[in-house]
């Protein structure tokens, strides 16, 4: 019988395309010395920090908007809101006029919205390109401190900013969706300087030695907010392929890997996200809230991209222990018919992200540790 891989083993084996043990299981959200947003997340916490193979995150200083040149920027202060809420006022002084930016917080814990956003406009816009830029240094000391606290029971991503994804946080999904036809080549224009922003970011972190410490990965968030039917095939090729390709080749050239994060219906361009160099992409939603089953994602991309998901968080929330077992036994099986067990159980969104979890929730999430952990090793014999 072959030996038990560590967990930092198992990972990379799957990311390197490497038939593992058994499957990687990943509970997300889960880091080494959680801050307990509930006490009853400690029991799910335990165990899952026990069984599930970790992903730690690391960062490098960096602001999309105006690197180092922060000073003097931005005017920041908080007013009560209505009942719990505190809205959180931030001003940015450009050379070109003032932008204000509405965060509503929940003095509670409950996840924030923005309620007004910098950019409302195609002037807005302008303000934002003529913000005087700095890159900060690389700085591979928190990547650094992750590792040596992740040890083998586990991998490390370092986060990096989305450059179509800081353009739609600057404006929102309705502001874009007009200046996107009013002002096309306007909003390209300041997504490709943000792109610029993070091939230099890249190259640095490069040039600082991120690959003397082994292995690693680049990890990023965003596309999600450019792909049909949000906005079209065409539009997503030039936001996302188009700006993300070369930096993500950078770091492949590197010896690095990519990991990305993109909810919604991915199943018309989960081969481009392949094209581009992406090794893993997250978190591949089943119907409905997804568009392809665990069996149309694994046949689309035919091995040449890691998949990680299929676990509805609504579902581990919502659904009883019965129906939770049956679909891990569905895609944990399918997993292995497809892929060999190169593939990494996940729920869609961080485990620990309501205020007040019901105990039908931890309850799930334990279910979906142990009886995910099971059954991994049950069909990889």
């Amino acid at each position: 019988m072959a030996r038990e891989m560590t967990k930092k083993e198992r990972l990379w084996a799957v990311y390197k395309r490497k038939i593992p043990d058994r499957m990687p299981v990943k509970l997300w959200g889960l880091d080494k010395n959680n801050y307990m947003l509930h006490p009853d997340y400690k029991r799910a916490y335990d165990v899952a920090l026990e069984k599930t193979d970790l992903f730690g995150g690391a960062w490098s200083p960096f602001d999309m908007y105006s690197g180092s040149k922060t000073q003097n920027l931005y005017e920041r202060y908080a007013e009560p809101y209505k009942n719990d809420w505190t809205a959180n006022i931030t001003v940015m002084n450009t050379p070109e006029g003032k932008l204000r930016q509405v965060f509503l917080s929940s003095n509670k814990g409950h996840p924030g919205l923005t309620k007004e956003y910098f950019v409302k406009d195609e002037t807005d816009l302008k303000k934002i390109r003529s913000v005087e830029y700095e890159p900060y240094p690389a700085d591979m000391k928190n990547y650094e401190n992750a590792l040596g606290v992740m040890g083998d029971d586990g991998i490390v991503m370092l986060g990096i900013s989305h450059p179509a994804y800081m353009v739609y946080n600057l404006m929102g999904s309705e502001t874009l969706g007009y200046l996107l036809y009013d002002a096309p080549e306007l909003v390209r224009e300041v997504a490709g300087l943000f792109s610029k922003r993070v091939y230099d970011h890249v190259k640095a972190l490069i040039h600082a030695g991120i690959a003397n410490y082994g292995p690693f990965v680049i990890s990023y968030v965003g596309p999600e907010a450019f792909i049909p039917p949000l906005v079209s095939f065409d539009t997503f090729e030039k936001f996302v392929y188009d700006m993300d390709k070369p930096f993500i080749d950078l770091i492949k050239n590197a010896g690095g890997y990519v990991w990305v994060h993109c909810h919604g219906k991915v199943r018309k361009i989960i081969s481009r996200f392949a094209d581009m160099g992406v090794d893993v992409l997250n978190p591949i939603e089943p119907p409905p809230m997804g568009d392809c089953t665990i069996e149309q994602a694994l046949h689309e991309t035919q091995g040449k991209i890691l998949l990680e998901g299929n676990i509805e968080i609504n579902d581990l929330i919502n659904q009883d222990e019965e129906y939770i077992r049956g679909f891990l036994e569905n895609t944990v099986k399918k997993a292995y018919d497809y892929s060999h067990g190169r593939f990494i159980l996940c729920p869609s969104a961080g485990y620990m992200e309501y205020v007040e979890p019901s105990e039908k929730y931890i309850n799930n999430i334990i279910t979906y540790v142990n009886y995910g952990v099971e059954l991994s090793k049950k069909y990889a014999k």
